[in-house]
């Protein structure tokens, strides 16, 4: 930290040169004037306020109750795309499926989100959709479940997909490079 201390009774001169540059000084000097410097700005900081410490049993029973309030869901899961799957010319539509386990409640809504932006909200039964305007290039997927206040009782990991489209220039012919890669990291893997 730089502090700069000006004693307030000093006073300040101003002078320009004979090479027309301007000079200040706190020594008076051959036509120098007086200048009228502003009241100096003071910070006087804030004193912090400190709370009594949490014992280790009150903070540990805090976290338990903020655990059981929020998951009320063992499991939100996408299964469908699966996680590394490519996709081919899938035309920008990709069709997603959600296992949502014990069964969403009535008043839950089950909210799904392509690469961090929601896309679909679902109560009741259903959880299987399509998903439309899914372009080339890598996407990541993944559903939480809300009540009814919109708190988050319920998430699940996410899941990376890829989509590629043939060529344009050759659109019956896969690109053989990609499909040989393919084979064999599933086979290696």
């Amino acid at each position: 930290m730089v502090v700069c201390a000006v004693p307030t009774a000093a006073e300040v001169y101003r002078w320009v040169d004979e090479n027309g540059e301007i000079h200040f000084s706190d020594i008076p000097h051959e036509n120098s004037e007086t200048v009228t410097l502003p009241k100096t700005q003071t910070f006087s900081p804030l004193t912090p306020t400190t709370q009594p410490a949490q014992s280790a049993v009150e903070a540990g029973q805090d976290k338990q109750a903020d655990k059981a309030a929020i998951i009320l869901y063992e499991s939100v899961d996408v299964i469908s795309p699966t996680h590394n799957e490519v996709l081919w010319s899938t035309g920008g539509t990709v069709k997603v499926s959600v296992s949502v386990r014990p069964r969403l409640r009535g008043d839950h809504i089950l909210m799904i989100y392509l690469d961090d932006l929601l896309v679909e909200s679902l109560t009741g039964n259903k959880r299987d959709m399509e998903l439309t305007q899914v372009f080339r290039g890598e996407h990541t997927l993944h559903a939480t479940v809300r009540d009814a206040n919109g708190e988050v009782v319920g998430r699940g990991n996410s899941v990376s997909f890829t989509v590629k489209q043939t060529s344009i220039q050759n659109p019956n012919k896969l690109n053989l490079s990609s499909i040989s890669a393919l084979s064999r990291s599933g086979l290696e893997g």
